[in-house]
């Protein structure tokens, strides 16, 4: 055994696009864990795809081992079989990759958006690609019976109620649309959120690069005739696996690029341990619950940010301490209420207070004084 014919691009293109991942999705969540200290079901759902990737991958440079990417001429009957039954497996675990990286991408832009149709929206999308992965990959097993035919030619199938062209045609346009909402949505639901222009930007361009995932999405759709070639099977599908592989690989890299922004910033050496960004900030699908609750969702941006700002003069140093809070519309503290009327209080728009307490003591004649200093995080 050994790779032939298409085999060693395949195997080549498919571990090339792992490392790629491993590396983004690595610092990703050194970032989140490290630098953020804000790990979130988006991460999680990464990790996962990235371990399905694997699983892909492994299962078709095994295949490749016994015939994928080599035509049905020069392949016996031992590694005809191994090598369907493997890349079979591969492409029941390809399948679930397809709907838990889209799955992250939507969960990311939970934690920013406020409108509760764009949450729906979001949902609608998460909902149903996942819906038909899961059915995708049962049915690539199950399409046949018995599901020995689906590999050994010498099994005759006694039926196949389900037609696994149709089902791929429908999840892999499903998905190469998908491709494109999540690529667009981005400048409609954010583009008016308070938030640094900068951060806008940059995440609204970095999931537009999904654009090119999408006509990875299209390559492949348009590819798929190749899984009726029983014939010539392990060669008709090799480059499906190729363009699937890569539709991922890039759904992954676009999601993961804003959340890089901070480990960028820091070593950059412009980003200090309590700085932190709108999007980072508040999390409603973080892994670690807030002790305190707020009244209105936790998905929306509507958080008041309040620092505290103490400066004294004399022997005492300064200090300053930043606390986020949510907002309590049943507080009675008086700065709250003033600031933020409740009569005109707006949950879609990011409000920030800043408090100053400043307190002075007699210097002594025998210590300097010392400048008073404050930073304001936001």
């Amino acid at each position: 055994m050994g790779l032939r014919g298409e085999g060693p691009v395949l195997v080549g293109v498919l571990w090339m696009e792992i490392v790629i991942t491993l590396i983004v999705v690595a610092l990703r969540i050194y970032t989140r864990t490290v630098i953020r200290n804000n790990v979130g079901w988006d991460d999680a759902l990464l990790v996962v795809t990235w371990g399905l990737m694997v699983g892909f991958v492994a299962l078709c440079t095994a295949s490749a081992m016994y015939g994928m990417g080599v035509h049905v001429d020069q392949l016996n009957h031992h590694q005809q079989t191994q090598g369907k039954l493997l890349l079979l497996l591969g492409q029941t675990v390809i399948s679930l990759a397809m709907g838990t990286s889209k799955c992250a991408v939507s969960v990311f832009l939970m934690r920013i958006v406020v409108k509760r149709w764009h949450m729906a929206f979001l949902w609608f999308w998460t909902a149903s690609i996942m819906f038909l992965g899961i059915f995708q990959a049962i049915s690539v097993m199950t399409q046949c019976t018995p599901s020995r035919s689906l590999w050994d030619t010498n099994v005759t199938a006694k039926s196949c109620p389900l037609d696994l062209v149709t089902i791929s045609y429908v999840i892999c346009s499903w998905s190469a649309i998908l491709d494109f909402v999540l690529a667009i949505f981005p400048w409609y639901a954010l583009w008016g959120l308070n938030m640094k222009f900068k951060e806008k930007v940059n995440i609204c361009l970095s999931l537009s690069l999904g654009i090119i995932a999408g006509v990875c999405g299209v390559v492949r759709t348009t590819g798929l005739n190749a899984l009726a070639v029983s014939d010539d099977y392990l060669y008709a599908v090799t480059e499906s696996a190729i363009w699937t592989n890569s539709e991922i690989t890039l759904t992954m890299v676009c999601v993961s690029i804003p959340a890089l922004r901070p480990l960028y910033r820091s070593l950059a050496g412009r980003s200090t341990s309590n700085e932190t960004s709108n999007y980072n900030q508040i999390n409603p699908y973080h892994l670690q619950k807030y002790s305190g609750q707020t009244s209105h969702p936790d998905y929306a941006l509507d958080s008041l940010t309040t620092t505290t700002v103490h400066g004294k003069q004399g022997t005492c140093d300064n200090s300053a301490t930043s606390k986020h809070t949510g907002i309590d519309e049943g507080s009675d503290d008086m700065d709250t209420s003033h600031i933020l009327n409740k009569q005109n209080y707006d949950p879609n728009v990011i409000h920030q207070i800043t408090e100053v307490d400043i307190s002075y003591e007699d210097r002594k004649s025998d210590v300097p004084t010392v400048p008073a200093k404050a930073r304001q995080h936001i």
